[in-house]
């Protein structure tokens, strides 16, 4: 059938129009798809948190993100606990004390070997003297020679005794007299079911606390037992200091330089700051202390004095201060990160 003219130019046109909207419509979507691809590369701004109050440096955070990153804000509580300084302590090396254990273990056995080597002998002496005193059944000859052999048995002891005794001598020298090869103590130090700390005290201590309290790093606390005063000084240390022992099981090691908390008398008064809400920075202790319009500032702390949980006691911030007892690492990062804070509108 053949299409008259006037159709044909109408079919032109449609297909015209629908070539037109087609190509219409796909640029608007490849410019859809390109407004939309460009409004996820673009970087997110970050909120302005620090800024600059009367010269003091704030850190405004809504409470939905202080929620979300785990930032906790609470009251310091009053202090009642007796306070403890902070001294140097170390984890003794006792190979020398293991080796003279040892020495003194081997010594021992050989002092009662020769001892029974030497009664026997003595008994054969006397035997051989009963029968040579009865009409000479037994040769002077033979006596003569129980005789030397008892009296080589009897100096072997001796010396094996000396020997041993030296070796005490040297533990006690070394380590002091209640350290001595032998006793329990010893064995389980060198069984390592128990350290040996050398503990720095105080030029004023009128005597060593029974027990003390040990942080190290890595978040290991212990609670160690004295000994008796250090036989030797430590050079990194003045004084001789005193021995404490803690469980083997407590994380450290020979060589290892820990913190030992030693009580004092009495009670330090002011407020207990967490050790969870302290930062350090510059070489100084810092807590986040939060205004009463919700700001946070860092204020530095004395760090002189602790409890025996490794809290802190201080006098400045007083007891009831709002702190961030924890996420405090979180707002010195926020506030280290942030290059150009700007004038806020004040309290």
């Amino acid at each position: 059938m053949t299409i008259a003219p006037k159709f044909r130019i109408i079919l032109a046109i449609v297909a015209a129009v629908l070539l037109i909207s087609a190509a219409a419509w796909a640029v608007r979507e490849a410019r859809g798809e390109a407004e939309a691809e460009a409004e996820r590369e673009r970087p997110v701004a970050t909120p302005q948190r620090v800024f600059t109050d009367h010269g003091q440096t704030v850190l405004r955070i809504d409470a939905a993100t202080l929620a979300r990153s785990g930032i906790v804000a609470a009251p310091l509580a009053a202090s009642d606990a007796a306070p403890t300084t902070p001294m140097f302590a170390s984890v003794v090396d006792t190979a020398r004390l293991t080796d003279l254990a040892n020495a003194w273990a081997v010594g021992t056995a050989q002092v009662s070997a020769a001892r029974a080597r030497a009664g026997a002998s003595k008994a054969g002496l006397e035997r051989t003297r009963r029968l040579y005193a009865d009409a000479q059944n037994a040769s002077l000859a033979q006596l003569e020679a129980a005789r030397a052999s008892y009296a080589a048995d009897l100096a072997s002891a001796e010396a094996a005794e000396a020997q041993a005794a030296t070796t005490i001598a040297s533990a006690r020298q070394e380590f002091g007299s209640a350290l001595t090869p032998g006793s329990a103590l010893v064995a389980s130090i060198v069984a390592r079911r128990a350290m040996l700390l050398q503990v720095a005290l105080p030029t004023d201590a009128s005597a060593p606390s029974p027990t003390i309290a040990i942080v190290g790093d890595g978040g290991i606390r212990a609670s160690a037992r004295l000994v008796g005063a250090a036989a030797r000084a430590d050079p990194r240390v003045p004084g001789r200091g005193a021995y404490y022992v803690v469980t083997g099981s407590s994380g450290l090691v020979p060589g290892m330089n820990v913190t030992a908390l030693l009580p004092s008398s009495g009670s330090a008064g002011g407020a207990t700051v967490p050790a969870g809400a302290v930062v350090n920075w510059q070489g100084k202790a810092w807590i986040y202390r939060r205004r009463q319009d919700g700001a946070f500032v860092r204020t530095v702390i004395a760090t002189d004095l602790h409890d025996a949980a490794g809290n802190y006691i201080v006098r400045d911030p007083v007891a009831g201060t709002v702190v961030a007892t924890q996420g405090a690492q979180l707002l010195l990062s926020e506030e280290l990160r942030s290059q150009a804070p700007i004038e806020s509108d004040g309290d």
